[in-house]
């Protein structure tokens, strides 16, 4: 899918800074990632009893919806950003077993879905952050006046 306007958006963000483009990417990249982590959380399979980890922890149905995580990075130069999606290291059975599947159990794949179905949808996001990001930094951050205490 081609991208239209990142020019502008290229140039815009070259005009504010480093800094502020390092962290209007970094929005920008969450944003995406996040868009992808509710579909996931809504695609993976949750199980109908308890179940130890690995750690020996007694843990609920549907803990590996509950550990899906987005983490972002940005490279040292401020120009890169990325982000991984998953689930924590205690809830890995979901991202491997559930998945690729197992010699004994088909594979029920959850979060390659959830990538291909929403990329229009994060493009969406990652636009409405990107700008969002640029407004804050002409503009500074809009803060909400007070409101008294009764």
């Amino acid at each position: 899918m081609p991208l239209e306007g990142f020019a502008e958006l290229d140039a815009q963000l070259a005009a504010l800074g480093d800094a502020v483009t390092g962290k209007a990417l970094r929005a920008m990249v969450r944003a995406g990632g996040n868009v992808v982590k509710k579909e996931a959380q809504a695609n993976i399979p949750v199980g109908t009893r308890m179940h130890k980890t690995y750690k020996g922890r007694l843990v609920a149905p549907g803990f590996s919806k509950r550990s899906v995580r987005v983490v972002t990075k940005l490279d040292r130069s401020g120009q890169r950003a990325s982000a991984a999606i998953g689930v924590r290291s205690e809830a890995f059975y979901a991202a491997i077993f559930g998945e690729l599947g197992t010699s004994k159990t088909p594979a029920r794949p959850w979060l390659r879905p959830a990538m291909a179905n929403t990329q229009a949808a994060q493009i969406d996001a990652m636009g409405r952050a990107g700008l969002r990001s640029i407004k804050r930094a002409i503009n500074g951050p809009q803060r909400r006046p007070r409101t008294p205490r009764k």
